[in-house]
């Protein structure tokens, strides 16, 4: 799940649990509790605010920094959600002068569940919540697996509105490979193409009960667990209580209505993003990674880089996939999509 400072956009889970489901046999089903039955399941647990869409769905969003400032909307990753920006982001962008906007996509949170979506629907819903909010101009920020809908709304949005255009730590289209990401996720990815449902239901089994109890303590002591499994590097980031309390609020959104959004999001990030990105007309796009990311690699951005009308790369030497979050770096991208003319 990706990432300021917290395990937001985890086909990054590096967890045991991760080791687990790419070493063994998947239980039989009956073991699991119903997807039917968690898919609709009561939103106690959902942050946040929420509008009606025009189609009768509601989407539900976030909101942090200066509510006059510069909007920037921000894109989440995979597990992931809107609410990922807290601790010393929220006073961060607020020292900057940014209204920090962040949807949640389909059956994460507040958002309602469609099964039928693509990709390229989503900058529809994304330009029904700008209309909504009234906004003359806005910039766009995405990371990890929320690249494939940042880059849709690239080509989409009205250049005198999109008026800047960045990926944190973007996962790469199916065609650009997989070099450079690490055995484990390479083994991930095979696991959520070929065995999407069951892999869900895994981390149903061991999220969901933490994600709908009204007493946050329960995914704490979920989310300590599983942060055991992660190197050290990742895990001193993450264990900081900024980064720990931010990923306890990502995983109860994530799984409030049930594991179905989770699934989904997974599959369509196996699969072709459904346009080329030699297609984009957006120039500059900013592309920021840390040469030591195994889970969105170096080599995936610099394939991006190559096909992308004018992109702007830029690399940070050892960090990681979780560390290029830090303070000063989303300071500096921030800083970069506000000065971009």
């Amino acid at each position: 799940m990706k990432r300021f400072s917290s395990p937001t956009n985890p086909c990054q889970l590096l967890s045991i649990a991760f080791y687990r489901v790419v070493s063994k046999s998947v239980p039989s089903t009956t073991e699991w509790i119903s997807r039917t039955c968690t898919k609709f399941r009561p939103i106690s647990t959902a942050v946040g605010h929420v509008i009606d869409l025009p189609d009768g769905r509601r989407l539900g969003y976030h909101e942090y920094g200066d509510p006059t400032g510069t909007p920037v909307l921000y894109i989440h990753g995979t597990p992931d959600s809107g609410v990922t920006l807290s601790g010393f982001e929220d006073p961060l962008v607020k020292r900057l002068g940014v209204r920090w906007i962040a949807p949640d996509r389909p059956g994460i949170g507040n958002s309602t569940f469609y099964s039928h979506r693509r990709v390229l629907n989503y900058p529809a819903d994304l330009r029904a919540f700008i209309e909504h909010l009234g906004l003359p101009y806005y910039r766009i920020i995405g990371t990890s697996e929320g690249t494939g809908y940042t880059l849709a709304c690239a080509q989409v949005m009205p250049r005198e509105e999109l008026l800047a255009f960045g990926i944190c730590a973007g996962v790469g289209p199916w065609e650009a490979g997989q070099a450079g990401q690490s055995e484990l996720i390479q083994k991930l990815i095979t696991v959520w193409k070929d065995q999407n449902e069951e892999f869900v239901k895994y981390m149903e089994g061991m999220f969901l009960a933490a994600a709908q109890d009204p007493d946050p303590a329960k995914m704490e002591a979920v989310w300590r667990e599983q942060i055991k499994g992660f190197k050290s590097e990742d895990r001193e980031v993450l264990e900081k209580p900024n980064a720990f309390r931010s990923a306890v609020k990502v995983f109860r959104q994530v799984y409030a209505q049930g594991g179905a959004g989770h699934d989904l999001e997974m599959k369509l990030n196996t699969e072709p993003w459904g346009f080329n990105l030699e297609d984009i007309e957006y120039d500059g796009i900013r592309l920021w990674y840390g040469s030591a990311d195994e889970n969105t690699s170096p080599e995936m951005e610099r394939y991006m880089a190559k096909m992308l009308p004018k992109a702007i790369y830029k690399e940070y030497m050892g960090e990681t996939h979780y560390s290029i979050w830090k303070e000063a770096l989303l300071a500096e991208f921030l800083k970069d999509l506000i000065l971009k003319e």
